[in-house]
């Protein structure tokens, strides 16, 4: 990653505490409206915590992450203590970055990129996003993403986060290829987006499910016969975009941007579903 990973985790970091400090706690984060501002501050908080154990306990096993999950203190109660928690946590990681290589290995959630680096990117682009809820929670505009930054984060998406939705699928559902999406950034490579969906009845209680997943699709043959669809845009729309982060468009502080999407309407219909879900 050609981006100081470090610098910009804690700037994000800032950034985002910066905006949610002032605002009622309770105040509905509107792209994640499950969530308060307290909640988006706790996250970053707790996320930063767990991957700085992740790191310093060399943790490379499920049973190993369990007993962290297990491990975390509970949430303060008080905004000033979680203020000073948040501080102390992203220093941690930081710490922990700053010591390790990418290609050590590491825990991660997603089985073909267990390293350092998978934490280092994951970790931008988790600072950055949530920096975006939080400023569009306190009313925007939105600080700038780099070029680079935006670039790298439509690969993150693609590459791990859609990705490796295909592991977390029971092996009592079944899976079909329903439509194919080409992904043009402004001078970018064009990437084909394969969407399929699972499906299935769950033994244990007879809930139904059917649900998309997303990847690239190295081979355009396996496309063929799909309703195909195009989504094309700057690459800091894409990805906002693909980070379920599209009404965040309406605030950058240099003026609205688009992702265009055309095609069948049945493909549209199918991305649309994978967009929905959006990534926390």
């Amino acid at each position: 990653m050609s981006i100081d990973a470090i610098a910009l985790i804690d700037e994000e970091a800032e950034r985002l505490t910066t905006a949610l400090a002032p605002l009622d706690p309770a105040q509905q984060v509107p792209t994640c409206p499950e969530w308060t501002a307290e909640d988006l501050l706790w996250h970053l908080t707790e996320v930063h915590e767990f991957w700085t154990r992740i790191l310093g306990d060399h943790a490379t096993t499920d049973e190993q992450v369990r007993a962290i999950e297990e491990s975390i203190p509970p949430r303060p109660e008080q905004r000033p203590a979680l203020l000073q928690r948040r501080t102390a946590a992203t220093q941690g990681l930081l710490a922990q970055l700053s010591a390790r290589t990418d290609e050590e290995p590491a825990w991660f959630w997603y089985s073909k990129e267990r390293t350092v680096g998978a934490t280092r990117r994951m970790q931008v682009h988790e600072a950055t996003i949530h920096r975006v809820d939080a400023e569009l929670t306190a009313g925007g505009p939105l600080s700038p993403i780099s070029p680079d930054v935006s670039a790298a984060g439509l690969e993150h998406v693609l590459r791990v986060m859609w990705p490796a939705g295909f592991e977390w699928i029971p092996d009592w559902a079944s899976v079909h290829p329903v439509a194919a999406i080409e992904i043009r950034p402004d001078g970018g490579a064009v990437r084909l987006l394969g969407i399929s969906r699972w499906s299935g009845t769950r033994p244990r209680d007879g809930k139904d499910f059917d649900a998309p997943v997303g990847r690239l699709l190295e081979n355009s043959a396996d496309a063929d016969g799909l309703p195909r669809a195009t989504a094309s845009g700057s690459a800091l729309a894409l990805n906002l975009w693909a980070w379920g982060r599209g009404a965040a468009l309406e605030h950058l502080a240099d003026g609205p941007d688009t992702v265009e999407i055309q095609g069948d309407p049945e493909a549209v219909q199918q991305l649309a579903a994978l967009i929905a879900q959006g990534h926390d």
